[in-house]
């Protein structure tokens, strides 16, 4: 900020300029007003408005964020009914494993062996960033894949879901357990239920029963549960995001740290908490919606 060997009166003209010669009490409640306005302050390290280089960064996170978690998503609710199904099948003891497993290893880690496997042993996939091709021509929300395909520019779809797919997989495994448990543990409960036998009873087709019955009523607490996995993988993006040289939060974050860029480090947690209370509102929105009871005892 003022280089190596600073005169006293620039660290003053310094001290002024970022209100740090101002008691601690005025100096907060400038922040908060500041905040409040969108104002987050500069960049120590390269002197840019912190909201700048947050709108950077954000839609990298966002997008491999939503990517894993779709990821657990997909993976991890047909495993859940499976071990649910047959608690003593094969798909029970993968889910035992892989939740454990999920626990135990951490994210970094397991990024790095996907790397040695995928990129280095077979050479699937690239080791790091997000693209090597440029991005679309119009950008509409920032996303890069879907950006592309709004664009139908296909090769560059193709170039950034490859560049994707390995630190969303990475992300999504450490937390692929979280939701298997869930849904295992839903829908052992609610196979359990009257009306469930009374459908097989009645003669009522198992697909049917699983996924139009059981499925629409085991969801309701993997719908929460799928808010605290959505906090934990963007935790995540810290550490896979520095593995795999993402351009993201996370990556501006760790940089930040080890620059002490304290006024990006704050702008970061704000946005992560906001971010993170957005989608548990728009989760209890949906559950509202997937479940009238909680509406109609309410009322």
């Amino acid at each position: 900020w003022l280089g190596d060997r600073p005169t006293q009166e620039q660290i003053d003209k310094a001290r002024r300029e970022l209100g740090l010669d101002q008691p601690l009490y005025v100096q907060g409640w400038k922040y908060i007003g500041n905040v409040a306005r969108g104002d987050f302050g500069r960049s120590l390290r390269t002197r840019r408005p912190v909201w700048d280089e947050l709108k950077e960064k954000f839609t990298a996170t966002f997008e491999l964020t939503s990517l894993a978690m779709l990821f657990c998503l997909l993976f991890g609710i047909p495993v859940g009914i499976a071990a649910a199904r047959h608690p003593d099948s094969p798909w029970a003891r993968l889910e035992k494993f892989l939740s454990l497993s999920g626990v135990a290893i951490p994210v970094f880690w397991l990024g790095m062996l996907l790397q040695i496997l995928l990129a280095g042993k077979l050479n699937w996939l690239p080791l790091q960033g997000r693209g090597v091709l440029p991005p679309p021509e119009h950008s509409y929300t920032g996303l890069l894949l879907l950006d592309a395909l709004l664009n139908l520019e296909y090769d560059t779809f193709a170039d950034a879901l490859q560049h994707i797919f390995m630190p969303a997989l990475a992300l999504s495994l450490a937390s692929f357990g979280i939701i298997t448990r869930s849904v295992r543990s839903a829908m052992g409960q609610v196979l359990h239920k009257e009306y469930i036998r009374a459908a097989r009873a009645f003669g009522v087709p198992q697909k049917r029963i699983l996924f139009v019955h059981a499925l629409k009523n085991a969801l309701i607490p993997v719908i929460t549960v799928s808010g605290l996995v959505y906090g934990y993988l963007l935790g995540g993006t810290f550490l896979i995001e520095r593995v795999f040289d993402w351009p993201g939060l996370g990556q501006l974050a760790v940089m930040s740290i080890l620059t002490n860029d304290m006024p990006v480090v704050s702008g970061v947690a704000l946005l992560y908490a906001f971010v993170y209370t957005l989608i548990n509102l728009a989760l209890d929105l949906f559950y509202l919606w997937i479940d009238p009871r909680i509406t109609k005892n309410a009322v």
